[in-house]
């Protein structure tokens, strides 16, 4: 069910009154049922599957509470992380690493008879997978104790507002909310509608506008040139940061009206100073899912293989940081899809942080000698472009369609020098689409930036820009918005990008 069909309006304002008015006693219950229809209606098959998944998790996770300080424990969680990995695996990379073998088989004139399957991608599959896990190793850890009520747990793992596409919100955060009282608080129902509009504004003004000029090139990379290429992958890198943090929005702010406070997903990513920074303003959930599920465990165990004499140990540092950056990264782009465009993106952002680490105390020196330490401003514009330049460069492998385009692609990019396309009579920026859609891409682009860095200087949610304003202007900004998505508005594409993640 999408978010922008009329089917789920009228669902939406069915669950947001009934949730309301029903006793707590039910409302769980109410919101789980609600949750399994939202999921089921486009999949029913894979409701099943759901539904599984949260009855295993919900016993292993009562045995590990049972078994802490016995080997059993361990046994348990493993045996949950098997599954749920083994899950992902089967239905997300079965063909993607039963065609790879096949392919070198192939080469090497070996009979492969293992055939690939038609397999149908559960939706949601990677994120509520992640929040099930991170609930089995926090009970592990004795961060959390187990969730005795099913009906919380699975409304935990099956909450319709971010099941398709988070955030992954983790439990020890949201199942305490499932057990508080809920009242009509307008001030939060506001904030909430607020947010569901600016998001509904990123997807469809911004990132499905400027999808239409981004088609256009990625679709035929050797029908463009170097300069409507870095145009078109700049404006790819806000097609979805606009798509993605568009549904975090939208997601956070159903929450917010149903009375449910869910994590908070992107911090104006692209004015981050260094590609750590990004990390830590991009996909927030699941950047800090990757730090405490992947990094950490991965870093800890590479530690304890690296001598730890008083020697070695700032090298042992340094090394077990690169190893796990790197091990991170690619599992992260691995995530992203069954295509190494996704496996390259997430090496490159490995290599980036990698890079940054252990060329930190050169960086600061060079900084310190060329002056830019005296001029903060101009040394903190720098760091911002250099970094979304990096991240928009990383963006192409992350929007090709194969290996083999990207490559084009990064060869057509760096061997058209600009005079060379001057000569050449140039190309038309307008990448095939009309001058009208060209020119409200741009207009909505420059909008979006506004917003964005005076959200950043006054570190405040979108839903607080307004508070203080008269209400005429309160809601001649609201209905100003309402006519853009109205006339502007890109209704042919309702898929988000990270839906299919």
């Amino acid at each position: 069910m999408s978010f922008f069909g009329i089917e789920f309006i009228l669902f939406f304002i069915l669950v947001v009154v009934l949730s309301y008015i029903l006793p707590r006693s039910i409302r769980c219950l109410f919101l789980l049922l609600s949750g399994y229809f939202f999921y089921g209606i486009s999949q029913p098959a894979y409701l099943l599957l759901l539904f599984a998944a949260t009855i295993i998790d919900y016993f292993i996770a009562i045995k590990i509470g049972r078994q802490r300080g016995t080997g059993k424990q361990k046994l348990y969680l493993l045996t949950g992380l098997v599954l749920s990995v083994g899950l992902l695996l089967f239905f997300r990379y079965y063909n993607f690493f039963n065609d790879t073998i096949r392919s070198l088989f192939t080469g090497l004139n070996i009979p492969y008879p293992i055939p690939s399957l038609k397999i149908l991608l559960p939706i949601g599959i990677s994120y509520y997978l992640f929040k099930k896990i991170s609930y089995i190793a926090d009970v592990y850890r004795g961060h959390i104790e187990p969730e005795r009520n099913f009906i919380h747990l699975a409304l935990y793992v099956s909450f319709f507002p971010e099941i398709v596409a988070g955030p992954i919100d983790r439990a020890a955060a949201l199942l305490p909310q499932f057990i508080k009282n809920i009242s009509v608080d307008f001030t939060r129902i506001s904030e909430g509608l607020q947010l569901i509009l600016w998001g509904c504004f990123k997807k469809l003004v911004i990132a499905d506008r400027l999808g239409l000029l981004v088609h256009a090139v990625y679709d035929q990379p050797l029908q463009h040139r170097g300069v409507v290429i870095a145009l078109a992958t700049l404006f790819f890198s806000f097609q979805i940061y606009c798509d993605f943090s568009g549904y975090s929005d939208i997601a956070i702010g159903i929450g917010r009206v149903l009375g449910f406070k869910l994590t908070d997903n992107f911090k104006q990513p692209y004015l981050a100073e260094s590609i750590s920074g990004f990390w830590k303003r991009w996909h927030i959930s699941l950047s800090t899912w990757l730090r405490d599920y992947l990094f950490l465990p991965i870093s800890y165990a590479l530690m304890r293989k690296i001598d730890q004499s008083k020697v070695a140990v700032k090298r042992a540092d340094k090394w077990a940081y690169v190893g796990s950056v790197l091990c991170t990264m690619l599992l992260c782009g691995l995530w992203h899809g069954a295509n190494w465009t996704f496996v390259a993106w997430g090496l490159v952002h490995g290599f980036f942080l990698a890079f940054a680490f252990v060329t930190k105390r050169v960086r600061i020196r060079m900084v310190r000698i060329s002056g830019l330490k005296k001029l903060p401003r101009l040394h903190k514009g720098i760091k911002i472009a250099v970094t979304f330049l990096l991240v928009s460069f990383s963006w192409l492998l992350f929007r090709a369609n194969s290996m083999a385009d990207a490559l084009t692609l990064i060869v057509r990019l760096c061997s058209t020098p600009v005079m060379q396309y001057r000569q050449a009579g140039g190309e038309s920026l307008l990448l095939g689409i009309s001058q009208v859609d060209f020119i409200a891409a741009l207009i909505a682009l420059v909008f979006l930036m506004m917003v964005e860095y005076i959200l950043e200087k006054k570190n405040i949610p979108v839903y607080h820009l307004l508070r203080g304003r008269p209400a005429w202007q309160r809601w001649a900004i609201y209905y100003l918005i309402i006519f853009a998505i109205l006339l502007f508005g890109i209704y042919e594409q309702k898929m988000f990008i990270y839906g299919q993640f």
